[in-house]
């Protein structure tokens, strides 16, 4: 069994299993936010599906300590670093800007429903500070055009402080970063009103915390002795079972733990030894993951547009979720919307995402040259 972990480093490798639960996760936010009276609407799992853009966090620490630690050597790496990880976030981020821009001038010039355009969350203002993805830096009071993309923003800062971190103490920056994440639990714990459901104000503080503990457990995974067979497959399942049972009961304060059980998850499933993570390996999974990130950023906006006209065609009697009388008709209307979801999402990984990281993955190589 090898049990250096530099190894691990020293030859990149892509965590087919762990991108595949991140492809799970995405769904599970994709029902957290869908207002539609279904069967699962009111299950825990669900109602409390904010904490899964947690494992988001500890994930992206894990996979970019994993791929960058030993090569960010001068500001030049730390420059490509940026360059390449907006290269992968930014292009949908700012499509997907510009699709709530036209809903608010389809306000302006068609008055498409009763809502005022370009104010509050939808401000001109509001543009900017989403264009540079500094708008959950608690700079403004509220979630702002495409909601999710918060995340983004508060994964911005995280690599910044990553590649400064990498950069002036390359031995000592996990350490460093563990503190910063004591730090950032400790302040989403006492400031943050709704804890861990934080997203505007204490997003970054979130978001540090699962980072930099997902960067500290990518230095060590794989010195603990790892588990193989059946014995791998009950600890997959037990890691599972207990975090969504926790997701499902967990409220107010006792949400910040969230983040340790998606680093153990993280932990389990990097090795991919047991039967469950050879499931994830399926490639229809690994797929839906590859798509994670255009279902995360596509689904606001498609939801956005069926309350529109759910308003329109009286599809809200109580005025907040869509409910056609019968709770399977529901069902049968969440599975439509999804698909829906899904069909945009994968022409904006393939016609947007994809382009993009290529176009910046041949723009940063060619300066790797120069």
């Amino acid at each position: 069994m090898n049990t250096d972990s530099s190894t691990a480093r020293a030859a990149p490798r892509r965590f087919e299993a762990l991108d595949s639960l991140r492809g799970v996760c995405a769904v599970l936010v994709v029902m957290f936010h869908m207002p539609v009276v279904s069967h699962w609407r009111d299950w825990g799992l669900v109602q409390h599906g904010y904490l899964f853009v947690d494992y988001f966090f500890v994930l992206s620490g894990f996979v970019i300590a994993h791929a960058y630690a030993g090569r960010l050597k001068k500001a030049k790496d730390g420059g490509r670093f940026m360059v390449r990880r907006l290269g992968r976030v930014w292009p949908l981020h700012v499509l997907m800007l510009a699709c709530f821009i036209g809903l608010e001038l389809a306000r302006l010039w068609f008055h498409i429903d009763m809502a005022t355009p370009f104010t509050r969350d939808r401000s001109v203002e509001a543009i900017f500070a989403n264009l540079f993805l500094i708008q959950s830096w608690h700079i403004l009071p509220y979630l702002t055009w495409n909601g999710p993309a918060w995340t983004l923003s508060a994964e911005v800062a995280c690599y910044l402080i990553f590649a400064g971190l990498v950069l002036v103490a390359p031995k000592r920056f996990r350490w460093i970063g563990a503190i910063l994440a004591v730090v950032g639990a400790v302040l989403v714990l006492e400031y943050a009103q709704r804890w861990m459901n934080t997203t505007y104000d204490y997003a970054v503080p979130r978001a540090v915390y699962g980072f930099f503990l997902g960067c500290l457990l990518q230095g060590f995974w794989l010195a603990p002795p790892r588990l193989k067979g059946h014995a791998a497959t009950a600890l997959e399942i037990a890691a599972v079972v207990v975090t969504c049972v926790f997701i499902g009961w967990a409220t107010g304060p006792v949400t910040v733990a969230i983040t340790l059980f998606f680093v153990v998850v993280v932990w389990v499933f990097a090795g991919e030894d047991g039967a469950l993570s050879k499931l994830l390996d399926h490639p229809a999974l690994v797929t839906m993951g590859r798509w994670s990130f255009a279902i995360y950023m596509v689904h606001m906006f498609v939801l956005t547009v069926m309350m529109i006209l759910a308003r329109k065609l009286d599809w809200v009697p109580g005025g907040r979720r869509i409910d056609f009388g019968s709770v399977w008709i529901n069902d049968l209307f969440v599975f439509a919307m999804f698909g829906l979801i899904l069909v945009l999402a994968v022409i904006a990984h393939r016609f947007v995402e994809q382009p993009a990281q290529r176009l910046i993955d041949r723009w940063t190589a060619v300066k790797r040259e120069g």
